[in-house]
């Protein structure tokens, strides 16, 4: 049984995938299992994959049909031996050190769940995202339900560090998780969100049935900023996508949220899902509704449920930009004109991702 299995889903990475897969040949800590899932790649990844499995007895190839980055993450995980396990995407890259210092923290304080800081690449600099101001081992409930909460909104972290809350508190990159624990509660990548949040799900199931957590100020991961449109694309199914989202999220918190801890985060998380839909289905320009139509099925859309409850019911302290404050006003009032004017007004400024 290998120490860690490292499960990289692969899909049109053939410029980026040979960094990542060589990071991991390269760690300090060799006893470790790879796994690349080869997700139908049109490009010449799987080709890679296999001329790395041919260089190294301890890569494994998946070749399998286009099925998205969840089930390809789960493929990887029912393929998995190793002691820990932990999610690499294909386009970045862990550390030298990372696989060593994660397994050896986990196991001198005997925790389920191991997690460490990220630097984020960008083309001419590397900028750090630490997560917390001090490191921690706990299995204070309370504790992990805070993580939980991070999870859901990053404002919720309980103890940021000086330059405030990071990117990516749900992010399963830069955490290594025993396998024993996923598989005893049957944790996987849940495909019906279709990539979208569910690696935010995945570790608040993770953190939920976790007994100990520890956390180390040092970065693991290389989390690459590469030029990308993904964010402006449109999305025609996206509010079907947030309904499976929600839908989700509620399951969770009826499982485990039975002290109302993670409602307010929630509404936070509804408000930013709203957010994302102004750029991506209802103001894109391949919208092909006209604009009163566009507001009718927005006015509709903040009238229902979670929306509604929602910006009643989210704290308003936690929203940290102009934008979601302004946002979160016009929809309380439930005014499509007034969400659009904000939306615009944001848009011009550049600041949409905000």
């Amino acid at each position: 049984m290998p120490k860690v299995s490292v499960v990289v889903p692969c899909y049109k990475v053939e410029n980026y995938l040979p960094e990542m897969v060589e990071s991991l040949l390269a760690q300090t800590l060799r006893d470790i299992q790879i796994i690349l899932v080869d997700d139908g790649s049109p490009d010449r990844t799987g080709q890679i994959c296999d001329e790395f499995a041919a260089r190294d007895s301890r890569v494994q190839v998946i070749h399998k049909a286009n099925a998205g980055v969840g089930a390809a993450r789960n493929d990887g995980l029912a393929a998995a031996t190793g002691r820990w396990v932990i999610f690499c995407d294909s386009d970045d890259y862990l550390e030298l050190e990372a696989l060593e210092e994660l397994v050896r923290t986990g196991e001198e304080t005997d925790a389920d769940v191991v997690f460490g800081d990220v630097d984020l690449v960008f083309q001419d600099r590397k900028v750090p995202a630490v997560f917390y101001k001090n490191e921690f081992v706990t299995d204070d409930r309370k504790v992990l339900d805070q993580l939980i909460a991070a999870d859901f909104y990053k404002y919720y972290c309980f103890d940021p560090p000086a330059g405030g809350p990071a990117f990516g508190y749900g992010g399963p990159w830069n955490k290594l998780v025993r396998r024993q624990l996923l598989l005893s509660h049957g944790i996987q990548f849940d495909l019906r969100v279709r990539g979208i949040f569910d690696d935010l799900i995945y570790t608040a199931h993770v953190f939920a049935v976790a007994k100990r957590v520890a956390y180390v100020h040092v970065p693991v991961y290389g989390y690459r900023q590469l030029d990308s449109s993904i964010t402006h694309r449109f999305k025609a199914d996206l509010l079907q996508i947030d309904r499976a989202i929600f839908t989700v999220w509620e399951e969770f918190l009826e499982r485990y949220g039975t002290d109302g801890q993670f409602q307010k985060p929630y509404y936070a998380n509804v408000l930013r899902r709203l957010k994302a839909s102004l750029g991506q289905y209802f103001f894109h320009e391949k919208n092909e509704a006209s604009f009163m139509e566009q507001c009718r099925e927005l006015k509709a859309l903040m009238k229902s449920e979670p929306y509604r409850s929602a910006v009643r019911g989210l704290d308003g302290d936690r929203l940290k930009y102009k934008y979601d404050k302004l946002l979160w006003y016009a929809a309380r009032m439930a005014s499509p004109l007034m969400v659009w004017g904000v939306y615009q007004l944001f848009r011009m400024k550049g600041q949409g991702g905000k």
